[in-house]
């Protein structure tokens, strides 16, 4: 289990960021509980702080090429469309859009894909409202999406590194591929499974690992976005939340600290089992 730590030691001048790496909004999902609970697991973990601490929280969405709810999110601000409680304003980026309730707290929401590589492998750009084509070999993948300015993600998913993948994997962390370059862990791996070697690799060659909550596409996952993630201290600007967060990402001494539990033995077989009968209707 992962405990709850506080980013004390970069720069206590700057406000505290919460953010989860790996978040994806499914059609399954109600969008209202996704937001309340989203800002709701946020709050959690802000009420362990010391008080007067200034906080933001934020979500990286990570979309599939089925589905652009950051798209739907930017036409409710545009046409002043609520959901519910929930009201969206654009900030003076392309790339991120701030949710609100009616008690004037809320979240940020930054723009983000999830792509599948020709080696069946799963590459995030984060911090991007460009969309990609599948399909391409991973190195490929991933000049693309710093090509349009994004930051790319090898997520860890259950299975998904091991065998002829995980080969692939060991080789692009011993070549000498140049950063930005992120894994990250995901709030799916149960317990019972030890941190991935790749992590540990990936930190020895001074690559970051970003974790997330990475819901899976059953109705019950959309309350937990926001619940497994990273704190970090850095400078944010209101208006540029996807720039301000590129920035903090790529600073060498910044200092990331993990933050939410694992998924239990037993979450983690019924998610699967739910997971394998829904493909099978």
């Amino acid at each position: 289990m992962m405990t709850s730590l506080l980013a004390k030691s970069i720069d206590s001048a700057h406000p505290l960021i919460l953010a989860d790496a790996h978040v994806h909004i499914y059609n399954c999902f109600s969008l209202e509980q996704f937001l309340n609970s989203a800002f709701n697991n946020f709050q959690k973990t802000v009420a362990k702080l010391p008080h007067q601490i200034p906080s933001y929280s934020l979500l990286f969405l990570t979309e599939t090429s089925e589905n652009n709810w950051f798209k739907t999110l930017v036409e409710y601000a545009e046409k002043q469309q609520k959901v519910e409680d929930w009201n969206f304003y654009k900030t003076s980026e392309t790339e991120s859009i701030y949710a609100e309730n009616s008690q004037s707290q809320g979240m940020y929401l930054i723009a983000g894909r999830q792509i599948i590589t020709s080696e069946n492998l799963e590459v995030l750009a984060l911090i991007t409202e460009q969309t990609f084509s599948d399909g391409s070999p991973l190195q490929d993948t991933i000049q693309t999406v710093r090509d349009a300015g994004g930051l790319p993600i090898l997520p860890w998913g259950f299975g998904k590194w091991l065998g002829r993948r995980g080969k692939v994997l060991n080789n692009l962390l011993n070549s000498d591929d140049s950063s930005p370059l992120f894994l990250g862990d995901n709030g799916g791996r149960p317990i019972f499974w030890r941190r991935p070697s790749y992590f540990q690799l990936a930190e020895d060659k001074g690559l970051r690992v970003l974790p997330g909550s990475d819901p899976l596409p059953i109705a019950s996952e959309s309350t937990r976005p926001g619940s497994f993630g990273f704190q970090v201290r850095g400078s944010f600007n209101k208006q540029e939340p996807g720039k301000s967060m590129k920035e903090v990402l790529l600073r060498p001494e910044t200092v990331l600290h993990p933050y939410g539990s694992l998924q239990t033995p037993w979450n983690f077989i019924r998610n699967q089992v739910t997971l394998r009968y829904q493909n099978q209707e």
